[in-house]
């Protein structure tokens, strides 16, 4: 038994024999920590096997609902009969531990397994025809009973778990004592934790928080876990009781998913193996509760009653209550005389009030003695105007890169955005955050926002969007993937994915679409296509004739490279050249061949260094196949083969041809501050593109030839001038 005290609050764990005792001690009151579990986890036979006793005795749980309760025994006691049920219990339980199964032609029957003698039991009848749904009276430590019903819904579809769920609620609450300890637990068979309405209808009258998970943070319990099917359902009064499910070195403060697969280490769950968990249908569920172990005689008593009070929308309020009791007191709030789902906490905490918050908040507090309910508290919402916590924020960043302008505000729900730029609103700007993609010396200057409710509007302040310098962006690119997809590799497009420009063949070369690079290429393998080229000359001629060409426009563009990956097949030619023309027509070698293998590899050329790349609306490049002696110098004036021999109909495959630049940009003009004028000097601010140079000018007329440059520097800066001759003197900054 693992018993449980609280000193302080601090738990202590003392780990005896695989047993974990957690001993405390609360008010005098010794507690006990009781592990209630679901567990469908027999194999695809519907009996249970060797690796789901192996699960059950490492996770050692003290009340078990359990689904699917066939057992065949393994020393010649017979199938499903007594003898062969207590040897099941005694080896993955222990010999004091009881069983409730279903009788009768249930050929899957549910059942209970319970360290803790069983009162009373029995079955309803439920939809299914093969089991019903089980349920035990059991007598836990001191006076305590808790009523635990075992179940597994139909998986025919969502409306018959529905009726079922309606069903299980109407029998536990005219069946059950009111107040009383009740779990919910067993393989559900839902597809996701809101199914309508067979969780709404759980959730109206049991608890599903804290959801368990396991040690990867996945609360789905199905064999793939995809699916949330198996649940441990407390009532409300049971949720204060709650407590972390602790193992030697591990403590899962929901509780726990168990899958036996995620774990490297099971030391803590011996004697479970690695493999039990994919062979069982479901991942076992528990949760623990620690529970008052003696007797208690003091019904709740409500000491402080809970407060009204108006509050503005969105605001987070709090109710409290002060009460007292023997043990244990348990909480559940009302909102108009109707249960909060998860609300059974004190005090309880409501975030984000919205006008339909307003109305009478009360909570009824039950120990194991009896119960109480609390007046009627009034909240009260109101509307609010727009307010800003946090502005927008200045920012310096590269051209080219994005930048984003958030603000924090409350109010009255819808808030309303409108973003301004220089105090003229930005068309179709109407979003928070507000997002710049691939800024350039436009976008600089100052941003603002303004926010609207039904109650009023208010004006951030202004924030700086200044750019540095600019970065490479990719600005043309061939992915060579269908659009849209259609989860083929051998069809594709030569239609660029970013940019623009065109793909051609030159020479007398073919091509076809196939596989393309799987990990430089974002589609992955699923319709990654590349352009395999072939048809190349016969061995020998026509060096750097034949392949593939690219034309793209660099207008507006500088330092530009070029990237792509790139494979021969074993007969195609090892060597390639890529070529680049700045006319349009004629094409200059870059000075590295490229070298390709039978697999896929990443090059880059860097063409930043080369006259008339940049800003050039008639750049293009190829790659064409190249004999050994010009590729490396050697004296072999032939192809080689990149694996075998070369032949003509040997591929050359490329895939995500890119080229990137870095834009050329004009700075703003200018902006200069106003004038000041002090002991003989003027003095001004000069601002417009952050990091661009300005050449201050200075002139004694208007006349375009008049203008003479006195100083220059990086914006923003300051200059002054002595002006001492009393002459008329004009001023004007220009960028560099």
């Amino acid at each position: 038994m693992r018993m449980s005290s609280s000193v302080a609050s601090t738990l202590k764990t003392l780990w005896l024999a695989g047993v974990c005792f957690l001993l405390s001690v609360a008010h005098g009151q010794n507690n006990v920590n009781v592990r209630v579990m679901a567990a469908n986890l027999n194999g695809n036979t519907q009996s249970y096997q060797p690796f789901a006793l192996r699960i059950l005795q490492g996770l050692k749980p003290d009340v078990v609902a359990i689904q699917e309760f066939n057992y065949t025994s393994t020393n010649g006691l017979g199938v499903n009969t007594p003898a062969a049920f207590r040897e099941m219990l005694d080896t993955a339980f222990g010999t004091s531990f009881v069983y409730f199964r279903e009788s009768g032609s249930y050929n899957i029957p549910n059942g209970i397994i319970s360290r803790y003698p069983i009162l009373n039991s029995g079955s309803w009848t439920g939809s299914a025809p093969d089991r019903g749904y089980a349920w035990a009276q059991i007598q836990l430590p001191g006076t305590n009973t808790l009523y635990i019903v075992s179940v597994h819904l139909l998986t025919k579809d969502a409306p018959t778990r529905s009726t079922e769920a309606t069903a299980l609620k109407n029998l536990i609450q005219s069946n059950f004592p009111t107040n009383a300890w009740v779990v919910l637990a067993g393989d559900f068979n839902t597809d996701t934790r809101t199914e309508s309405t067979t969780m709404t209808t759980c959730d109206s009258y049991l608890s599903d928080n804290p959801i368990p998970v396991d040690d990867l943070g996945n609360s789905d319990t199905s064999i793939n876990r995809n699916h949330p099917h198996d649940y441990v359902m407390p009532s409300f009064n049971l949720t204060n009781l709650e407590t972390a499910t602790v193992f030697p070195t591990h403590i899962y403060s929901n509780g726990l998913v168990f899958d036996s697969r995620v774990y490297s280490n099971l030391n803590d769950f011996a004697p479970a193996q690695s493999a039990d968990s994919g062979l069982a249908q479901h991942m076992a569920v528990m949760k623990d509760f620690s529970i008052p172990a003696g007797p208690a005689t003091n019904p709740p008593a409500i000491l402080t009653q809970p407060q009204g009070q108006t509050n503005a929308v969105g605001a987070t309020i709090s109710f409290s209550v002060a009460a007292s009791g023997s043990g244990t007191l348990n909480y559940q709030w009302l909102f108009n005389g109707t249960n909060i789902s998860g609300a059974t906490a004190n005090p309880l905490v409501l975030a984000n009030v919205q006008l339909t918050s307003s109305g009478n908040y009360s909570v009824t507090i039950t120990n194991i003695i009896g119960s109480v309910t609390s007046s009627n508290a009034l909240l009260t919402v109101t509307n609010a105007p727009p307010a800003i916590s946090i502005p927008p924020q200045s920012q310096n960043i590269l051209a080219g890169q994005t930048a984003v302008f958030g603000v924090t505000a409350s109010g009255t729900l819808p808030l309303n955005f409108q973003w301004l730029l220089g105090g003229t609103n930005i068309f179709g700007a109407t979003t928070n955050p507000f997002v710049l993609t691939n800024v350039q010396a436009t976008n600089a200057g100052n941003y603002s926002v303004v926010i609207t409710n039904v109650a009023g509007s208010v004006t951030s302040s202004v924030a700086t969007l200044a750019l540095l310098f600019t970065n490479p962006v990719v600005f043309a690119q061939w992915n060579f993937n269908s659009v849209p997809p259609d989860g083929s590799t051998t069809t594709g497009t030569t239609t660029p994915a970013i940019g623009s420009g065109t793909a051609a063949l030159i020479g007398g070369a073919t091509a076809t679409f196939a596989t393309g690079d799987a990990t430089f290429d974002p589609a992955g393998s699923t319709d990654n296509s590349g352009w395999n080229t072939t048809t190349y000359p016969t061995q020998g001629t026509a060096n750097k004739s034949r392949g593939a060409q690219f034309a793209v426009s660099t207008a507006g563009k500088q330092n530009i490279s070029v990237s792509w990956s790139s494979q021969a097949s074993n007969t195609g030619s090892k060597y390639g050249r890529l070529q680049y023309t700045t006319n349009g027509t004629d094409f200059v070698d870059f000075p590295a061949a490229f070298t390709n293998g039978t697999a896929f590899t990443v090059k880059t050329n860097s063409l930043a260094g080369i006259p008339g790349v940049s800003d050039n609306p008639s750049f293009a490049i190829r790659f064409v196949a190249e004999f050994e002696s010009t590729a490396i110098g050697t004296t072999n004036g032939n192809y080689v083969a990149a694996g075998t021999t070369y032949g003509t109909s040997g591929t050359m495959r490329y895939d995500m041809v890119s080229f990137s630049g870095t834009a050329i940009l004009a700075g703003m003009p200018a902006v200069l501050g106003a004038p000041v004028i002090a002991g003989g000097q003027v003095g001004f601010t000069i601002s417009g593109s952050a990091g661009v140079n300005y050449v201050v000018q200075t002139a004694t007329n208007l006349g375009a030839a008049s203008w003479i440059p006195i100083y220059t520097n990086v914006a923003p800066f300051s200059f002054s001038d002595t002006n001492q001759t009393g002459r008329q003197k004009f001023y004007r900054a220009v960028s560099q």
